[in-house]
């Protein structure tokens, strides 16, 4: 799995679909500004990473167990072309570091709402246990909604990098 998630992510054509990704964005809507169009990016990838955690935690409510990092590799993946495509979007090539920053912040926030959504279907398994439809119900909706969230951080996270210079202008800020 995570010769896989290497794979995708260090994949230089990953950067030529962002850039492509982009400009189908730009002619679709040619009067939003970049920052509406890093909106837009940033909410699909984060819907993306909520519905696979809801797929993924609804049905192990139900069950009692998540599988570790099942979603994991889809979430990297997913924010990792959102940080190339906010990248082009903002007309800047992520560094070696950038795009190090970029998964490392993915794999955490993968690691982080995987974390929680275990513990929640615990409580649910132990709080609810004569309610699976309620426990099923429950665990895709928090599994969701965390998942979606730790998406949007990230999202935000980049675009703010990206729109102010990126990482050298944090370190140059940070120095001061």
């Amino acid at each position: 799995m995570y010769a896989a998630i290497a794979r995708a992510v260090l994949d230089e054509t990953m950067a030529e679909r962002a850039v492509t990704e982009v400009e189908r964005l730009r002619r679709r809507h040619p009067k939003e500004s970049r920052d509406q169009l890093a909106d837009r990016l940033v909410r699909r990838a984060a819907v993306q990473c909520g519905a696979a955690a809801a797929l993924l935690t609804g049905p192990a409510a139900f069950f009692g167990s998540v599988p570790f990092g099942a979603d994991l590799a889809w979430q990297v993946v997913v924010l990792n072309r959102l940080v190339l495509s906010l990248a082009a979007l903002y007309g800047r090539a992520p560094s070696a570091g950038e795009r190090a920053a970029a998964v490392a912040a993915a794999a955490g926030a993968g690691v982080a709402s995987d974390l929680v959504r275990r513990g929640l279907v615990r409580l649910l398994r132990q709080g609810v246990p004569r309610r699976p439809a309620a426990r099923t119900l429950a665990g895709a909706l928090a599994g969701g909604g965390l998942s979606y969230g730790a998406a949007m951080a990230v999202g935000r996270y980049a675009k703010e990098q990206f729109r102010s210079g990126g990482l050298a202008a944090l370190v140059a800020r940070v120095r001061r």
